[in-house]
């Protein structure tokens, strides 16, 4: 089969590589589509885990293969839940298996290839009515429905999202459907008008206007949930201030800068981050996607193996699309 390899930072290289065989209790897949996140992005241009079998990808749908044990047919359609735990440890033992201790070392693991496994217990069915590549958006799109439920929001209330990259918008569109009142902030054009799409009543450019303003101006007791998705020490900052007494702040992607906590001790905020989705929030965002089609919209581009690589590099230096599918089979 073929297989997008990082070999090095910033170099991806297609090879022909043996095809997986499923382990004990594993399915075989053929994969669709695979979406490109930001970790993703970060093991590219840092090169971390780099070696001669790293193959990146998370963001899975795809068609059985095989499964020797027969409880799946060849053609049927699943995403995997990507998460692979020991099975035995105490995180996995309490159904937490991206918490586990001593996670198994997975040959040719990621969706960047035609082929992978995983286990039977990680697959989930996906609707007749929900195509390979929207389906492709159940994880990340996992993770904005987890990250929502997480935070307590209620129909009504006001909420802030900051940075509508993929996970942002995503995050947008899971409160507008759960009836909030929806701000969303991006430099870029682009994302400020699919944010309004999605369902946000008002977008703005957060290095121009200040949200936090906006947010007491539609309601004085400033935004109830705020959600911090563009992954920038100023925008971690921010959110803070937008949210208001005894509201909620939500960290939903990768941090590297540090933040003054001094407004949210004041005003009493509570704070979460959250890193990925659980199997039961992708089974819910599944069947989001067949209530809201529109939010594949958020797909920008589809890609051959071959331009992996070239993908990554658009996305790492900022003019990449929103959300990236590549298609392993062409």
């Amino acid at each position: 089969m073929r297989a997008a390899i990082l070999t090095r930072a910033r170099r991806i290289e297609v090879r022909d590589v043996p095809p997986p065989e499923p382990e004990p209790g594993q399915v075989r897949l053929r994969v669709r589509y695979c979406g490109l996140c930001g970790s993703d992005r970060l093991l590219y241009t840092t090169g971390a885990l780099a070696g001669p079998a790293t193959v990146l990808g998370h963001e899975i749908s795809a068609v059985v293969d095989g499964d020797p044990d027969g409880r799946f047919a060849p053609g049927d359609r699943v995403v995997p839940y990507p998460a692979v735990g020991c099975g035995s440890c105490l995180w996995c033992r309490d159904g937490e298996p991206s918490l586990c201790l001593s996670p198994p070392r997975r040959r040719w693991a990621g969706g960047l290839a035609e082929l992978v496994c995983y286990p039977a217990t990680n697959l989930i069915p996906i609707p007749d009515d929900v195509d390979d590549r929207s389906a492709a958006l159940a994880e990340p799109l996992g993770v904005a429905v987890r990250a929502v439920e997480e935070s307590g929001a209620e129909p009504g209330e006001l909420a802030y999202v900051g940075g509508l990259g993929s996970i942002g918008l995503l995050v947008a569109a899971v409160l507008a459907h759960r009836g909030c009142r929806v701000i969303g902030g991006d430099p870029k054009a682009e994302r400020r008008r699919l944010g309004a799409e999605l369902g946000c009543e008002l977008v703005l450019d957060p290095t121009r206007e200040d949200p936090a303003e906006a947010a007491f101006r539609l309601d004085p007791r400033g935004a109830r949930r705020v959600f911090e998705c563009a992954g920038v020490p100023a925008s971690l900052q921010q959110v803070f201030e937008v949210c208001g007494p005894r509201g909620t702040v939500g960290v939903c992607v990768v941090q590297t800068g540090p933040v003054l906590l001094l407004r949210m001790t004041v005003r009493e905020q509570r704070a979460f981050s959250i890193s990925g989705p659980s199997i039961g929030s992708m089974r819910r965002a599944l069947e989001l996607l067949r209530a809201r089609a529109e939010v594949a919209r958020v797909i920008t581009d589809v890609v051959p193996l071959e331009r992996a690589g070239e993908a990554l590099e658009g996305l790492a230096g900022g003019h990449g699309g929103i959300k990236v599918l590549v298609a392993p089979g062409g």
